[in-house]
């Protein structure tokens, strides 16, 4: 069903220079240029409704959502401990101080705001958040476009741009993620922009190498990296990748990178290497120097200061104070991977998150929240994923080949989720980078100028199916969730399940009369 060209003739993603047939020589202008334009002011507007509760006010303080705030302010005044109900039951109490494990990043994208608005303190987290969404979404766009190459007939790009921003932005993760802006979430939605807006940057240095292209790229590693250390470890790994394979160019071998990454001959490779390794060097440093600050290790997450574990010894056993253990990898793959990511319940709006993990071995899981999976909740991308995958597995392009380092170093980076404690639906979003870079080669692999009505509709489908499913996940989660949902949200959403229950018949227990 999906298929590309082997002829540079008619490929969608060929590369600059590749000839077309005569009778494609010619562009054709775009029928419907306002389609996808509409498309994403769409996403964007249910976004923005989701992460105001349906209220409209993006300056509005949440439940554990003054994190950064807080240490933006303790950064500005030369520590990095912040106020006790700044941080809550996440503290990290050490030397009777109160820190957080979350990375620096956030906090100083606030700085200008906290000094410029000084009375908007604690504040910013939803504008934050709906400002993350809205760059990853335009790095989602840059990235399609840029694997798709210079063959943009648009009166077929138009389609399959629209169905994957809709994929990426509602029928994944992301609306999901949007839904609630306390700082979890906050800081797994900047680690993943900052990772596709990498991913994008990198594509553009492979392409055409600058150094301050190279500069772009590594600051951006830099930011996903102090956001989460998950989607920006993957980050960190591609650029010691890069910082290799330039390096190996200075020693003479010229074209190295060139046949397996797509990656452009560079005339004095030596000062690219310089700057590749200054950044490296310059983001583990800081990494470790904020690490020793707060604890005085160069661990980030000692959990014997954990203040949760701390009150639960028996938490504090079963994980044997470590956050990574390799043996968890069997049953988090299953669980991630694998059929289980939905049940079904009695209430609007019907279609919840999963609460039965599957466990393989001796996995030492401390907790289990509500989950998915990657085929139940994101179909669309799944499918043109694992399409993906085939293509960057034979490489038939330049801009396909490109795409290899941003997409194997981030699924690798992220994939530290498998070896966690944890099992929860958060943390599907820290392989979102790696999921729309492959999804996006998928959708490029689609003979889209000879589509069939079948291609057309699967696609369809399952875009709607996933839109579906994580507007359920995302709506429940943030006005039925265990904690810190404003009373009044939460009596309003139940009010409405019973409305919805009499209209349809059904009695207090979900059953119809």
């Amino acid at each position: 069903m999906l298929a590309v060209n082997e002829t540079p003739a008619v490929d969608l993603c060929c590369s600059n220079g590749e000839p077309l047939r005569v009778d494609e020589q010619r562009p054709i202008r775009s029928r419907r240029p306002w389609g996808f334009g509409l498309t994403f002011a769409a996403v964007l507007l249910i976004c923005g409704w989701f992460i105001t509760w349906g209220d409209g006010k993006f300056i509005e303080h949440d439940a554990l959502a003054s994190f950064y705030d807080a240490q933006a302010l303790s950064i500005m005044t030369g520590h990095l401990d912040v106020p006790r109900e700044a941080i809550g039951f996440e503290a990290y109490m050490f030397n009777g101080k109160a820190y957080g494990y979350f990375g620096i990043a956030p906090a100083l994208l606030r700085i200008p705001l906290l000094i410029a608005f000084p009375d908007l303190d604690g504040l910013w987290s939803r504008s934050m958040m709906m400002i993350a969404c809205l760059l990853a979404l335009i790095a989602v766009d840059r990235i399609l476009r840029k694997i798709r190459g210079p063959d943009q007939r648009s009166g077929h790009a138009q389609l399959p741009r629209s169905l994957f921003i809709l994929s990426a932005a509602l029928g994944s993760t992301n609306l999901f993620i949007i839904s609630r802006s306390y700082v979890f979430h906050e800081a797994i939605m900047w680690s993943s922009t900052f990772a596709l807006l990498f991913a994008w940057a990198l594509l553009r240095y492979l392409e055409t190498p600058s150094r301050w292209l190279l500069a772009l790229t590594g600051g951006l590693a830099f930011m996903s990296f102090h956001s989460r250390a998950t989607a920006g470890a993957g980050a960190l790994l591609a650029m010691c990748v890069l910082a290799i394979v330039l390096i190996w160019r200075t020693t003479g071998r010229r074209e190295a990178g060139k046949a397996l990454l797509g990656f452009q001959p560079i005339a004095k490779p030596g000062s690219h290497a310089g700057i590749a390794v200054l950044i490296l060097m310059a983001t583990l440093g800081v990494y470790l120097g904020v690490n020793y600050a707060k604890f005085g290790t160069l661990g980030s997450m000692p959990l014997r200061y954990y203040d949760l574990y701390v009150q639960a010894p028996s938490r504090m056993k079963t994980t044997g104070a470590e956050q990574i253990h390799p043996e968890n990898i069997p049953t988090i793959l299953a669980t991630y991977f694998g059929p289980r990511g939905l049940e079904f319940q009695d209430h609007f709006p019907w279609l919840g998150l999963a609460r039965k993990a599957t466990m393989i071995g001796s996995a030492r899981i401390d907790v289990v929240e509500g989950f998915s999976s990657f085929p139940v909740s994101m179909p669309a991308l799944t499918m043109l994923a694992l399409a993906g995958c085939l293509f960057l597995f034979r490489g038939s392009t330049d801009p396909i080949r490109r795409a290899r380092l941003p997409a194997a170093a981030l699924f690798a980076g992220g994939g530290v989720v498998f070896m966690t404690v944890g099992i929860t639906e958060r943390y599907l979003h820290d392989l979102y980078p790696a999921l729309i870079i492959c999804a996006a080669v998928g959708i490029c692999a689609i003979d889209w100028v000879n589509f069939s009505r079948v291609k057309v509709g699967l696609v369809f489908v399952l875009t709607i199916f996933g839109i579906a499913l994580n507007s359920s996940f995302a709506l429940t989660n943030q006005r039925a969730g265990s904690w810190g949902v404003p009373a009044q949200k939460q009596a309003e959403f139940i009010h409405f399940q019973q409305s919805v229950d009499r209209f349809l018949h059904r009695d207090a227990t979900g059953h119809v009369r």
